[in-house]
């Protein structure tokens, strides 16, 4: 007796060979992932080195710590740096108010790290961190006198003697503010 001419060959199982498939292209993409993002890393951290140090990265038991200059930073600045247990030893190396009455100040400690602190609500107001205050740690000098600062939800302040632009990343938008007064 002869199969059927209407009945079709039998399939071969395709499931194991496109699971196996599926977990190789997996782990690929994983370690593609997670070299590129180390990668990025490493490009971010030599950016900070290379911009608060000026171009290279000097042995710090040769030159000495760098003596900062300039007022103090805020004192609720000072205290939220000592919470977090980050150098306390911060001092006012920029500061802008805008038109809206926001204050940024950046810092920076005598290592070179650089901090930036915000508060709004108008000059006369006091700085409450988690209010009205914003105190970040993550800041990469991008140029002459301008700032980036990055927060743990990704959103990005860009400050410079013309400009805050706050770029959110939830939503996409950028705010921008006009700088009233540099001091």
């Amino acid at each position: 007796m002869t199969p059927s001419d209407d009945l079709s060959p039998r399939r071969r199982p395709i499931f194991f060979p496109v699971v196996i498939a599926t977990v190789f292209l997996t782990i690929i993409g994983m370690t593609s992932g997670f070299v590129l993002g180390e990668r990025h890393r490493d490009r971010l951290r030599a950016a900070q080195v290379t911009t608060t140090t000026g171009g290279f990265n000097p042995d710090p038991e040769e030159t000495g710590s760098p003596e900062p200059s300039g007022p103090s930073c805020p004192d609720e600045t000072i205290q939220m740096a000592t919470k977090l247990n980050l150098p306390s030893d911060l001092y006012q190396i920029f500061k802008i108010v805008t038109k809206n009455g926001t204050t940024v100040w950046i810092c920076q400690d005598g290592a070179g790290s650089l901090y930036y602190q915000s508060k709004t609500g108008g000059v006369d107001e006091p700085l409450v961190q988690g209010e009205n205050g914003l105190f970040l740690s993550q800041v990469i000098r991008e140029g002459d006198r301008e700032y980036l600062a990055t927060a743990a939800n990704g959103n990005r302040f860009v400050v410079n003697e013309k400009q805050l632009e706050v770029h959110f990343a939830a939503s996409g938008k950028t705010q921008v503010n006009a700088v009233e007064t540099v001091g």
